[in-house]
């Protein structure tokens, strides 16, 4: 009786483990709210230069989340460098470039990209 009941924590634990690892799964999987506004920047010519070790980077690429994929983003950085050895005009990063050539840098909010670009954000 003792082993059965065992067996049912068991595969209980077993499910509910199976149910984490499928959520997290589908969470990294799953369309972002930010999908179509990072693709529109793509589309409309923006680049976002950046370095693997940068610090801002990582925190602009954290405001779109899984769509952060969707950027046309240039790493400036080689592994194991410390410097932007990929892009010797990129003095910071993040550094995002608009269409005409112009180039801001630092952080930027996704309000002011979309100011920027005409791209609309998710409501």
């Amino acid at each position: 009786m003792k082993l059965n009941s065992t067996m049912g924590m068991i595969g209980l634990a077993g499910l509910v483990l199976a149910g984490l690892i499928f959520g997290a799964v589908w969470n990294n999987v799953k369309p972002s709210p930010y999908d179509e506004f990072a693709q529109c920047l793509n589309d409309a010519g923006y680049v976002e230069y950046a370095a693997h070790w940068c610090s801002a980077c990582a925190q602009q690429e954290s405001f779109f989340g899984t769509a952060s994929s969707k950027l046309n983003r240039i790493e400036c950085s080689s592994p194991g460098s410390s410097t932007f050895d990929l892009c010797p005009d990129i003095e910071s990063t993040p550094t995002w470039q608009k269409p005409d050539g112009e180039r801001v840098t630092g952080v930027q909010s996704l309000a002011t990209l979309s100011d920027w670009s005409g791209c609309a954000l998710p409501e």
